[in-house]
């Protein structure tokens, strides 16, 4: 490395040379840019950027294989679940990676624990810088801290612990997958297409920690793996998921445009014993009732629902567990959004989850 030139003064003292000097300037200012630059889109990215890519489908859906994480600008495995303990305490979870290639790869956990003898609502969130994925074939393993997220083929392991919660759960799908939009391909309009497939019901027992308090748990929970090149931050949306008590699993979503607040797509999937259908919009209706405001964004969530197929004769109520079930992910993803459990009744009797995501007020 050339050394940078100082000149001797009269007064004997050393000085660098103008032309070295300018040249140190402008190598600060570099790479002080640079850092603002990185900082800026790992840390401050806008919503719309964070979730932008563009859409390219081509395959349909192989697994185990598609377990695997993917060269996509997006991808996210989530689990939610219904949870008893031994001493007939309910409890619900949700718990959701998301992998971003943009400029800056990262990756994003949410979790969330439900009692439903209290109403309490534990909520926690982490983002680490790079890529923590293991290379596996045909599996997936994401490992923050003490939190780990693996599984492949149907067998998977969650680990959550927090100051306030702790959750460690071994899952085992009890039936064939479903591949939603018939080869596991949805459209998006003009965000794009997914790669979109889900495990609707998998055995579920472990641990959970509430305080100093472990119970030992069992129950059911819903898997959904999904990846492209797709603008969700160009969408509003409802999605439930949905398991009747008489073994159908129901998946329906609902996209409106995020400005105008607009339609853009109803779809969705019904599957029992094994058989998937997909859903369009004329097969079913879904009806929002009751709202509940947050105190927080005074952003409005219908917590309570009717929805229809009649092609089924299928017409159920379903009703938040938990009314305060907003997720501030502001820290993390640079949203808010509703996700929580919900209670079926009507023509069929069942459980599930709902996430609404707005992020705007709701008159």
């Amino acid at each position: 490395m050339r050394r940078i030139r100082k000149t001797r003064s009269k007064d004997g003292k050393f000085r660098f040379s103008r032309s070295r000097f300018i040249s140190l300037i402008i190598l600060i200012s570099v790479c002080a840019f640079s850092a603002w630059f990185f900082y800026e889109a790992l840390y401050t990215q806008a919503t719309d950027d964070w979730f932008e890519s563009q859409a390219g489908i081509s395959d349909r859906v192989s697994l185990p294989k598609d377990d695997a994480p993917h060269q996509a600008a997006m991808e996210w495995w989530y689990y939610n679940g219904h949870l008893s303990s031994e001493s007939g305490k309910e409890f619900s979870f949700h718990y959701t990676v998301f992998l971003i290639n943009n400029v800056i790869h990262h990756m994003v956990s949410h979790a969330s624990l439900n009692d439903h003898q209290t109403g309490r609502h534990y909520k926690a969130q982490r983002r680490t810088a790079g890529n923590p994925s293991s290379n596996k074939e045909n599996s997936f393993e994401f490992i923050q801290g003490d939190w780990h997220m693996m599984g492949g083929n149907g067998n998977d392991k969650l680990k959550i612990i927090t100051d306030k919660f702790s959750l460690d759960l071994g899952l085992t799908n009890t039936q064939p997958p479903a591949l939603h939009g018939g080869n596991g391909i949805i459209p998006l309009k003009d965000a794009g297409d997914s790669y979109y497939y889900s495990r609707t019901r998998m055995n579920a027992a472990g641990v959970i920690k509430i305080g100093d308090k472990t119970e030992k748990v069992t129950g059911i929970s819903w898997f959904d793996h999904q990846w492209g090149e797709f603008l969700v931050g160009l969408l509003k949306w409802e999605w439930f998921s949905l398991q009747l008590d008489d073994g159908a699993d129901v998946m329906i979503y609902q996209l409106r445009d995020k400005e105008t607040n607009e339609p853009i797509l109803y779809s969705g999937s019904i599957s029992k014993h094994g058989k998937t259908e997909t859903l369009l919009a004329k097969d079913f209706e879904v009806i929002p009732g009751k709202k509940w405001i947050s105190n927080q964004s005074n952003i409005a969530y219908p917590t309570e629902w009717v929805i229809n197929i009649p092609s089924k004769n299928i017409n159920l109520s379903v009703k938040s567990i938990n009314e305060s079930n907003e997720f501030d992910a502001m820290l993390t993803t640079y949203n808010i959004y509703w996700e929580g459990a919900i209670k079926v009744q009507g023509s069929h009797t069942g459980q599930g989850f709902m996430e609404l995501y707005y992020m705007d007020k709701m008159h």
